[in-house]
């Protein structure tokens, strides 16, 4: 593989939108962390966020309907990813969305004075560049961490993530058989070169009463391919390429500190609490010397294959009394998990459980609306830093959602967002891949699928449930689709179609549709 690849720029990549990337989910993280005092007004005024890679541009846009009074700026050296996106924007009707087909090694001086980003802001208030460092070469990398440092305005922040060891340490062998398997198929990486190479690598870790030497090593391969079974084929394809470049964190901070960005927490909100881990690890990694040490051993006690890091530019600490006050006013929501019974949850740090009473008792007060941190530290006497680690999984696992309260023009951005979700739900069941509405709740992204979307549309037409059936039937014969069975194979028969889809309304109607009234969509 060649070691210092430029831009894998060969492939297009599937739109995915990541709720990392939201503003309020960032503001969110940076108070929960404690070390960078970032104003939650921030969210209703006017600022400028610039998004390095930003592919199909899927998660700028639903940033830029989430805050039209701000500016959002894409760049991408993909010409197929700036047409859609430029071509998105316009059919969502948002004006406040940017796109430039751009190398972003021009920007590593400040802005360019040449070019289509010549006349974009000089400065910003949130740059993100979503799994960029791994996919470059060291050089580009580089590139990248200057031109954040340069463009970012003093206690701006910059969102990183990227692909990490040790976690990758068995995906990177992966990997190389997957590249290898390629050249001599004659073309890139494909999905079926991934699952051969993933089936070869558990037989050559030998058998469960004989170890071979690779298996004894790496003993994860042997379950890399069931663990690969649901993932989508985009993603794969694209992780698994030779330009891919997994990280250590300790030099990745270093290059950061280098350019003047410090390390202030992670988008992944239960990563910034190493007590949550079992005391046996947890003691551990709270040995360290110093934060970055401490991350290192956290990667490496939760073997850690991807991070959401959060750097500030000019940190200020803020004092406690500024931070209670700025998370009391945060508001909780009951979120799209809500319902589910679980009182154990899977995280990047093992499955970690929250205490039956504290959820009942947190649930219940939700139940009639959103309440403040504030009132709910009054209500259960927790420790501020106790509360917050709770909800860290909680909202996390989706079980809760944090909003922060925006009282200017909330009734004329509810209807600007409705607006855009409408636009959204028109292209989704035209068979575009958008796979989300804006929450005007949360201002996030809230997943839906295809079929939920044809349902939405029609649940305030008021007919009974088998004309709502019809009315989903005739809107997905009409864009061309067909109603499938529980295994994923079309329905011929129209009457068999027709029962499909009145039993999934039924259920649609009494359990996800609440969910999404409830977070402002559809209402």
């Amino acid at each position: 593989m060649d070691p210092t690849p430029a831009y894998p720029i060969e492939k297009t990549y599937e739109a995915f939108l990541h709720r990392e990337l939201s503003v309020s989910w960032l503001v969110l993280a940076t108070l929960m962390g404690g070390r960078h005092r970032i104003d939650p007004g921030l969210i209703g005024r006017g600022f400028q966020y610039l998004d390095f890679g930003c592919g199909h541009g899927l998660n700028l846009l639903f940033n830029a309907a989430a805050h039209p009074e701000a500016s959002f700026y894409g760049v991408d050296l993909n010409p197929t990813h700036i047409a859609a996106a430029t071509t998105k924007a316009q059919e969502l009707g948002l004006t406040n969305a940017h796109f430039a087909l751009a190398d972003l090694t021009a920007f590593a001086g400040g802005l360019p004075s040449r070019g289509p980003c010549r006349d974009w802001p000089e400065s910003y208030d949130v740059v993100v560049a979503h799994g960029v460092a791994s996919w470059v070469g060291a050089e580009v990398r580089t590139a990248l961490i200057a031109a954040a440092s340069e463009l970012l305005r003093p206690g701006g922040i910059f969102y990183c993530s990227y692909n990490t060891y040790p976690g990758w340490l068995s995906r990177s062998t992966l990997q190389m058989l997957s590249v290898e398997e390629s050249l001599r198929a004659g073309g890139s990486t494909s999905l079926a070169g991934i699952r051969k190479s993933a089936e070869t690598l558990s037989r050559l870790t030998g058998t469960e009463d004989q170890d071979w030497p690779l298996g004894q090593e790496l003993p994860g391969l042997r379950t890399l391919a069931a663990r690969l079974e649901p993932m989508p084929e985009g993603y794969l394809v694209g992780e698994f390429q030779p330009a891919h470049q997994p990280l250590y964190v300790g030099p990745m901070h270093r290059l950061c500190g280098a350019h003047g960005l410090t390390y202030i927490g992670s988008a992944t909100l239960p990563e910034m609490f190493p007590e949550l881990l079992d005391p046996q690890r947890g003691s551990q990694v709270m040995e360290a010397v110093d934060l970055p040490m401490r991350e290192v051993l956290q990667d490496l006690a939760i073997n850690q294959t991807f991070r959401r890091d959060l750097f500030g530019k000019g940190p200020c600490p803020p004092t406690r009394q500024w931070r209670r006050q700025a998370m009391t006013d945060l508001l909780l929501h009951l979120g799209v998990a809500a319902d589910d019974d679980a009182e154990a949850f899977p995280t990047s740090l093992g499955l970690l459980a929250i205490e039956p009473e504290f959820m009942r008792a947190l649930k219940g007060a939700l139940a009639d609306g959103p309440q403040s941190v504030g009132w709910i530290l009054d209500q259960s006497a927790l420790e501020p830093q106790d509360l917050l680690m709770r909800l860290s999984i909680l909202i996390g696992a989706g079980v809760i959602g944090a909003g922060f309260c925006r009282e200017d023009g909330a009734d004329g951005l509810k209807h600007s967002i409705a607006a855009f979700n409408q636009r959204c739900l028109d292209q989704i069941t035209a068979g575009e891949e958008i796979g989300a509405l804006l929450s005007p709740v949360l201002h996030q992204p809230v997943t839906i699928s295809p079929l939920e979307s044809f349902f939405l549309q029609v649940a305030d037409s008021g007919l009974p449930p088998e004309g709502v059936a019809q009315m989903v039937w005739m809107g997905i014969t009409m864009a061309g689709g067909s109603v499938k069975d529980p295994e994923g194979q079309p329905i011929e028969d129209p009457d068999q179609a027709l029962g499909q889809l009145q039993e999934f309304w039924d259920s649609f109607a009494s359990g996800r549709l609440p969910v999404l009234r409830r977070l402002g969509i559809g209402a």
